[in-house]
């Protein structure tokens, strides 16, 4: 086993938080794996920064420091002055991402080494306190990510990895994703697997492979796109449906999550639960009870979690510790700590969570 050999965007932002002050780290991934957002969680852990993103392959020299005319003892001089976006007039320590910094031209990557070795722009330096990072792809994705030994030797250079198929879902449930497309994932997690955990790319064809060329594919960001598409046809012919899906996550996801979302039509409303949890219709089949208990996951609110508790008793005991593994990873654990039925059901299940 190769030791050292990546790590996740959580574990990323974490390294950022604690030495992105003194040291910058330009982190190494495949494509739509969601690199920007440890930006996010920067952001979350860091209230009173200022939060920078830097997109490198928009810039040209210029856009980093702008010529002004001044005058010093009577001297008319030529100072550069930073752009706005790098946040010097906020007065406020920074967080700066430098976006795809692999994809940029040499002079745009030259005026970026200051930044990342000395946390300085020009005669300005950052305030006590900012963090820098830089993001870009995998040499081996063949997409241009080519950095210069002088450069590399500027930064730690740490490989991320893709999210797990269940570290995906848990952020999913969080992020209002379509219960379908996480269903989906949960059915299929190859869909978040490496392109360098195959020797054949045939052996996997949800995701980009360079060895072969892929209109489409699964990445975390297509999966996002892809919910956005489920959420807002509804009602339009299962054709152009089809045809959306297909040109955001590729030929075969698409069958496989046209599948799931067949299931979809199985499941009972909410508002039928919530108007009579002990009648409302229960799914035929174990998938589409999967996908119900991951809507619910995503709905329940502290004037909902007692109906939802009760129509739960009626579903299969793997089905509710699905339920209630599920939620105490997301940001809903606070209204099912505070249901009085939520207590009541774990004490009598505790064995669900027995290891």
């Amino acid at each position: 086993m190769e030791l050292y050999k990546s790590i996740s965007l959580k574990e990323g932002a974490e390294l950022v938080h604690r030495i992105g002050d003194d040291d910058t780290v330009l982190f190494q991934g495949e494509m739509g794996i969601g690199k920007s957002s440890m930006l996010k969680m920067l952001a979350k852990m860091n209230p009173d920064h200022h939060i920078c993103y830097v997109d490198m392959t928009t810039k040209d020299v210029g856009d980093f420091l702008i010529p002004k005319i001044r005058t010093i003892n009577g001297v008319d001089v030529c100072s550069f002055i930073p752009n706005e976006e790098f946040g010097f007039h906020t007065g406020k320590p920074v967080i700066v991402m430098l976006d795809e910094i692999g994809k940029v031209g040499k002079a745009v990557f030259n005026a970026s080494l200051r930044i990342m070795q000395e946390f300085a722009l020009g005669v300005y330096e950052f305030p006590q306190g900012s963090k820098i990072f830089a993001t870009t792809n995998l040499a081996s994705e063949g997409i241009g990510d080519l950095l210069p030994p002088h450069g590399r030797n500027r930064v730690s250079v740490v490989k991320i990895r893709k999210p797990s198929a269940d570290e995906w879902i848990e952020w999913a449930l969080d992020a209002d994703i379509a219960p379908e497309v996480i269903m989906t994932v949960k059915e299929f997690p190859q869909m978040l697997a490496s392109f360098e955990d195959y020797a054949d790319p045939k052996d996997n064809e949800y995701i980009n492979d360079p060895r072969t060329p892929r209109p489409a594919f699964v990445t975390p960001r297509s999966l996002e796109k892809a919910s956005n598409i489920i959420k807002k046809t509804q009602g339009l012919p299962e054709d152009v449906i089809g045809c959306a899906i297909k040109g955001t996550i590729g030929a075969r996801a698409c069958y496989d999550m046209l599948n799931i979302v067949k299931l979809s039509s199985d499941l009972p409303s909410w508002d039928s639960i919530m108007a009579d949890p002990m009648k409302a219709q229960i799914p035929e089949s174990p998938a589409a009870v999967c996908m119900l208990v991951y809507s619910a996951v995503q709905r329940v609110e502290k004037d909902t979690i007692n109906k939802w508790i009760k129509y739960m008793g009626r579903i299969s005991k793997e089905a509710q510790g699905l339920f209630a593994t599920s939620v105490m990873r997301t940001g809903k654990k606070s209204v099912v700590g505070t249901s009085t039925e939520f207590v009541k059901w774990a004490t009598a299940n505790n064995y669900l969570f027995a290891q």
